[in-house]
């Protein structure tokens, strides 16, 4: 598929640049050739009217002439030559047929070629129509001129289309990166969906087998399987929930609510919620969100957020462990800390922790689908801050976000 899209585009490309060129050696060859003709009509114009007029006897003046290769004939009614200018004119065995077959042409001007060599013509009857005035230019030379002309351009136009077609490979082959990481980031995205809901699925499946294999138990008795069924219900609810703001982030659906409202309160409010899961399992929870910082900004998308930190921080924190949440304002900028006591990340896997469905854990024992980070990444980089990760194993982690405090908003 992505070499048809790269043929495609080299493809493209290199007819485009294709027709520019013949285009510009078109334009270049026919705006050279009838500048060339141009001159010969006019020179010969000028030429035959003083001829009529009496006011030229004989041609070329002495060098340097205008005309180069100009000279005129006059006959008489039958086409017999009666007067020759000078110049360099052909031999009588040529110009003789030449000045016949011009007499004998219907057309006034024109061009025709005798012996491999090429002669522009204006003819005109004489005022007192005792004959022609025949004005002729060799243009043979002019001619290859324009030849040579048409053959450089021409082959300039075929060394620049053989660069335009590698350029074009080239660049076709940097387009399609993008499309291919997107592509191979849409197969990802799809195969961890369909595995991470797999896994829900079966065991709603296997616990529905069970009660479904006791039809006379009672509620009560089946409660268990019940139980089973309705936690993982709510798990795959989560990560249904976290794929939709995922899709609809990734097709720049996905809206922020911006107005006013105190970061602090927000941050107090959903720690505050962890308290008691924190101390259930032995973890102490300490919260410092310092003064009153208004910020502009989506207070929901804020609060789920600090949810996803303290949520990671209490699955990877051990019984004992602390856990430190603080806000601070430096600035412009506020700075929000969520910092554990638990097992640590290696230092290999810092960058990784950020991409969808990525967990170091690869059991999987801590729980969790691996699309919090990503969603908090997204949250907080369109709120035009950062989010930052520094974790020594065996020590814990510490995630760091940085903030404006947008429209300039005080404490």
């Amino acid at each position: 598929m992505f070499q048809q899209l790269r043929f495609k585009l080299t493809l493209i490309n290199v007819a485009i640049i294709f027709i520019l060129f013949v285009l510009l050696i078109a334009g270049a060859y026919y705006r050279a050739r009838s500048d060339f003709r141009d001159r010969m009509e006019f020179g010969a114009r000028n030429l035959i009217a003083d001829i009529k007029s009496g006011a030229v006897n004989n041609y070329p003046p002495p060098p340097p002439g205008p005309f180069p290769g100009v000279f005129f004939v006059k006959t008489d009614h039958t086409g017999a030559i009666t007067f020759k200018s000078a110049g360099h004119l052909p031999e009588p065995d040529l110009l003789v047929p030449l000045v016949s077959q011009i007499w004998q042409a219907e057309a006034f001007q024109g061009m025709l070629t005798i012996e491999s060599m090429e002669y522009f013509y204006l003819k005109s009857p004489l005022n007192d129509q005792s004959g022609m005035a025949i004005v002729l230019e060799d243009i043979t030379q002019t001619n290859n001129m324009l030849r040579r002309l048409l053959t450089a351009l021409t082959i300039t136009g075929v060394v620049c289309l053989s660069l335009s077609f590698f350029s074009s490979l080239f660049m076709a082959d940097r387009a399609i990166i993008p499309i291919q990481n997107a592509w191979q980031q849409q197969k990802d995205f799809l195969s961890d969906a369909s595995h991470e809901l797999r896994t829900p699925l079966a065991i709603m499946q296997t616990n529905l087998d069970v009660v479904l294999d006791s039809p006379e138990d009672t509620i009560a008795n089946q409660r268990k399987w019940l139980n089973n069924i309705q936690e993982e219900t709510i798990q795959m609810t989560k990560l249904v929930n976290s794929l939709l703001f995922l899709a609809r982030a990734d097709s720049q659906q996905q809206k922020l609510e911006y107005h006013p409202f105190a970061l602090n309160l927000a941050v107090a409010a959903t720690a505050e919620a962890f308290q008691p899961l924190a101390a259930a399992q032995g973890i102490s929870l300490h919260i410092d969100t310092g003064p009153q910082v208004t910020v502009c900004g989506d207070e929901t998308k804020f609060k789920q957020v600090i949810a996803i930190l303290l949520d990671n921080a209490i699955r990877h924190t051990p019984v004992g462990g602390e856990i430190s949440l603080h806000l601070s304002v430096s600035g412009t900028k506020t700075l929000l800390t969520v910092a554990d006591s638990g097992e640590g990340i290696d230092p290999a896997y810092l960058d990784k922790i950020f991409d969808r469905f990525y967990q170091v854990d690869k059991s999987r024992s801590k729980g969790g689908a691996g699309l919090g980070l990503a969603i908090a990444k997204w949250i907080i980089e369109n709120h035009q801050g950062s989010i930052q990760v520094a974790s020594t194993p065996g020590w814990g982690t510490t995630f760091t976000i940085q903030m404006p405090r947008r429209l300039g908003l005080g404490s």
